[in-house]
């Protein structure tokens, strides 16, 4: 499964747990909780960072205090996620937090909710052959203990993330939710960079089709999958953001989705960052696969003006 549609769905993590609030449906609540497992965490001028690092501090331009650029990786086991000593500082010397999404708004949720099915009435059974559809229902099933009917007009790309915890062999956390904690120890506001609608109209604009094809192709190959994850992990431990991205570019389900997750998405969020450093020092956290790259936030923001240099751990 790609890099970026793993992460992109992620970033709803904090919203799916709060959502599991104001609903009782076991379906529902299991489904809300895949979102973490894949909305995530997606080549070279001069301005393109080449140093590997995961923060990266922002100044320049008239700023007063730095603001600091962080990349996440949404879905990771526990003992994976470590807050560093120069993190820490960072985050504690701003005061606002900014994920991809405003996870303190319970419009988010709702939204979320609303669109997790396929617009066009579309159903995973009538986009697969009946002996594909058979066979993944069975592996659902086995890996999840839910069965596959239930969800059957869900977004094919949403489902994928419901294995993830039998691939990983844990419950999966995401460095939202601990930024999240850290942000409301120390009473900081956070809100997004763009809306839930942005996010689930990325999704919409993948075939349905191509989603149903991915989604089987997991299911038949879940070790290839769980070493993919390994090698994820692997890649994000060492800060190699230029590797990240070299990882979703070589994917070959969605090399040509790529513009609309990373590329349109990273310029759209460049001037909510730019407003978000006038009024008070912040943080944003967001996919290490947006940081690297022409197109990588880093890269923008340097063509804006603002002077992005990495913190060494």
């Amino acid at each position: 499964m790609h890099v970026l549609a793993r992460e992109l769905n992620a970033t709803l993590w904090i919203a799916c747990n709060n959502l599991l609030t104001i609903t009782t449906n076991t379906t529902m609540k299991k489904l809300l909780l895949s979102f973490p497992y894949l909305f995530a965490a997606f080549l070279s001028i001069a301005q393109a960072p080449k140093e590997k690092s995961l923060l990266w501090k922002i100044e320049g331009k008239g700023l007063e205090a730095p603001s600091y650029l962080y990349g996440t990786i949404h879905v990771m086991c526990p003992d994976d996620i470590s807050v560093s000593p120069k993190l820490k500082s960072a985050f504690e010397s701003t005061g606002q937090l900014y994920l991809e999404l405003d996870m303190d708004n319970p419009a988010t949720m709702l939204k979320m909710a609303m669109g997790m099915m396929m617009r066009d009435g579309s159903s995973l059974k009538t986009l697969l052959s009946e002996e594909d559809y058979d066979s993944v229902a069975t592996i659902f099933q086995t890996k999840t203990g839910m069965p596959l009917s239930m969800m059957n007009r869900a977004k094919p790309i949403l489902l994928m993330g419901m294995i993830y915890p039998s691939i990983l062999g844990c419950q999966p956390e995401g460095w939202e939710q601990v930024l999240m904690k850290m942000a409301k120890e120390k009473t900081m506001s956070v809100l997004g960079l763009e809306k839930v609608e942005d996010q689930l109209g990325v999704l919409d604009s993948i075939p349905y089709k191509v989603q149903a094809e991915m989604f089987m192709k997991t299911m038949y190959n879940m070790d290839s999958a769980r070493l993919g994850f390994e090698k994820l992990v692997d890649v994000y431990k060492r800060q190699d953001i230029q590797q990240m991205i070299q990882m979703n570019t070589e994917d070959e389900d969605f090399g040509e989705y790529e513009g609309v997750m990373l590329k349109k998405r990273n310029e759209n969020w460049i001037p909510v960052i730019a407003e978000a450093m006038k009024s008070k020092p912040s943080f944003f956290a967001v996919g290490a696969g947006h940081l690297a790259g022409e197109y990588g936030v880093i890269s923008l923001l340097r063509k804006q003006g603002y002077k992005v240099k990495p913190v060494k751990r």
